[in-house]
């Protein structure tokens, strides 16, 4: 081979080694490039996690009814609180949450553990800013319903936060202004004539008229202030005595009675109850109730006459918390133990049955001046 062949191959080598010098370095650069930028792209989202995090632990978030208590059927709200107190918006969080079946979110669409409602509420904070969410919810069930803690998912773990809220859920409430007997849930004997009856001569007020209002209750003068477009009647106080004391028995009678049943039964008669002794406490009388059922102060539930919206309150809750499969002791025992502190009083005693030493000591109850009304439950 000639020496001008010779060197002809030995530039083209040359050419090639230097390309391909020229191309590994610039590959190894874009790598190196592509190096850095991956690593700087993991720590900047490992950063932002981060901080993210740091943020979202800097939250305050808290649940709190509209209400410390509403009537079984009623509808309410519950309010989420959330705080950011950093100076950085906090964007897409999602709290997520549990709430019983029985307080019934209003348009919910969610997921169902069990009798659980699973829901997630989105928040967009502002720095330094608090936003409140309501939800509406329906009391669907009496009893006391109390709530945990919350989360927020970060990276795929979740911050916790302690949001307690507690609500009670009172009996039914009944309207005692055209139910004066609970004849539309209880029938029985009246062991005494003396019945809760308004007073046609004396009037506590005014009020718009409801339905089974007697025709000669209106207050014609009242009415034409409105224009005719309110019937207005007159509010009349009970003729009976001022003092009234309900008694719940919840002992299972001899004779079976389906579960079911004997439930909705007792429920019905608690509901009654608790109208009766809220229509009493509201018109000014004193009243108490007993019950001879665990309740949130103990094995039994026992409030002797007291007047006041506050005793309204501990009384419904109480009410709320009944437990009417756990009889602490027996009604006899029952009437036994208060029978010293009621006298001059209206008894009311709603009953399944009727023992012999019931009416022993209906007896003892009517020797200290008190007038005793039975009524048997239905079945």
């Amino acid at each position: 081979m000639s020496e001008q062949t010779s060197g002809f191959f030995d530039r083209i080598s040359d050419a090639v080694f230097s390309a391909s010098d020229k191309l590994i370095t610039s590959l190894v650069a874009v790598l190196s490039s592509l190096a850095v930028i991956i690593i700087l792209i993991v720590f900047a989202v490992k950063g932002v996690r981060a901080l993210r995090r740091w943020q979202i632990s800097r939250i305050r978030y808290e649940r709190y009814f509209a209400a410390a208590g509403v009537f079984e059927g009623e509808d309410s709200e519950l309010y989420e609180k959330i705080t950011n107190p950093t100076f950085l918006p906090l964007l897409l969080v999602d709290v997520e949450a549990y709430i019983y079946g029985e307080l019934a979110l209003r348009g919910y669409t969610g997921q169902r553990d069990g009798d659980m409602q699973y829901f997630i509420s989105r928040f967009n904070l502002p720095p330094k800013k608090t936003v409140v969410r309501k939800r509406r919810f329906n009391a669907k069930k009496r009893g006391v319903y109390e709530l945990g803690s919350a989360s927020v998912t970060v990276a795929g773990e979740p911050v916790y936060f302690e949001s307690h809220a507690k609500l009670y859920v009172y009996p039914r409430f009944v309207n005692l202004r055209t139910e004066t007997s609970p004849r539309n849930m209880l029938t029985g004997d009246v062991k005494s004539a003396r019945r809760i009856l308004t007073d046609p001569f004396n009037v506590s007020g005014i009020r718009d008229m409801a339905p089974g209002d007697p025709f000669n209750s209106i207050n014609f003068k009242a009415t034409a202030r409105t224009g005719g477009s309110r019937i207005k009647v007159n509010e009349r106080d009970f003729c009976s005595g001022r003092v009234f004391m309900v008694f719940l028995n919840l002992q299972q009678p001899q004779e079976s009675i389906p579960v079911k049943r004997f439930e909705a039964v007792m429920e019905n008669a608690l509901s009654y109850s608790a109208s009766l002794v809220r229509s009493a406490l509201k018109s000014g009388y004193r009243a108490g109730f007993a019950a001879n059922c665990g309740g949130e102060k103990g094995a039994f539930i026992s409030f002797p006459p007291v007047s006041g919206s506050g005793a309204l309150e501990e009384l419904l809750k109480e009410m709320a918390a009944a437990r009417l499969y756990e009889c602490g002791m027996s009604f006899s025992a029952l009437l036994s133990r208060l029978l010293p502190e009621i006298r001059d009083a209206d008894v009311f005693i709603i009953t399944p049955s009727m023992l012999p030493e019931y009416g022993e000591q209906i007896k003892a109850y009517k020797r200290r001046n008190n007038s005793v009304t039975v009524y048997m439950t239905g079945r």
